[in-house]
């Protein structure tokens, strides 16, 4: 099948079948790819017309293409099957919509990544840019991050969890130790949250909504974050 315009092999076009004809009969809306050039590598917008947009990156190589577009994939499949969002809660402030973000993708990212796993796609120049990208997260962080009552603590934490839970272990090993030699205090809240979801983990939206809420009382977001669940609307 093609994306953006590239040729991005077969591997996929079951799901994206899969997700075309759900769209249809469970919510009457079409799917749109489109190329962008915004601050990640995707994004999915549930357009008002009724058309969900696939916005992918256009600095994605063709061979990353897949398993980009695969992703974006789990993510319409996981609202379609009704998994947890993360909303705003009572108060909040500049930094609020970034927590919320990295907070959400620390459960639903690692649950689209195990769907996709069975699939083999090629996620290698992803991997090297996610492993750049933090390194230069970390060359830019200050003493600042150290305070727990920091929001650059709760995200840094959330940024090591993820990598601890997710990232290839020979690549890991290396960034982990540059990790908690600059910020030790967030690499131990970081290792303090991985050990809670894989506690919980993601198995279920009832498991992402236990790892969802543990993480956020763990790093005290409870008044700028709700977690729903789309099941019945309910929040905690």
């Amino acid at each position: 099948m093609k994306a953006i315009g590239k040729e991005i092999g077969d591997a996929i076009t079951p799901l994206y079948d899969e997700i075309v004809a759900r769209l249809k009969a469970e919510a009457d809306c079409g799917i749109s790819i489109e190329p962008f050039q915004g601050g990640a590598l995707s994004d999915v917008e549930w357009d008002d017309t009724g058309v969900v947009i696939i916005s992918l990156h256009t600095g994605i190589p063709t061979h990353a293409l897949a398993h980009a577009l695969g992703v974006a994939l789990q993510h319409v499949r996981q609202t379609l099957d009704r998994y947890p969002d993360v909303i705003p809660g009572e108060t909040d402030f500049e930094g609020g919509p970034t927590l919320r973000h990295a907070l959400r993708e620390l459960i639903m990212a690692p649950e689209a990544e195990t769907q996709l796993a069975p699939l083999g796609l090629d996620m290698q120049w992803e991997i090297k840019q996610r492993h750049q990208g933090l390194k230069d997260i970390l060359r830019g962080a200050t003493k600042d991050w150290e305070d727990p009552a920091a929001p650059d603590h709760a995200f840094g934490a959330m940024l090591y969890a993820r990598f601890a839970l997710d990232h290839p272990e020979e690549l890991w090993t290396g960034l982990k130790k540059e990790f908690t030699k600059k910020l030790p205090a967030v690499a131990e809240s970081g290792e303090g949250l991985a050990q809670l979801i894989r506690e919980s983990g993601w198995a279920t939206p009832d498991a992402c909504i236990q790892s969802l809420v543990n993480c956020r009382d763990e790093m005290g977001m409870v008044e700028i974050a709700l977690i729903q669940d789309r099941r019945d609307g309910t929040v905690q």
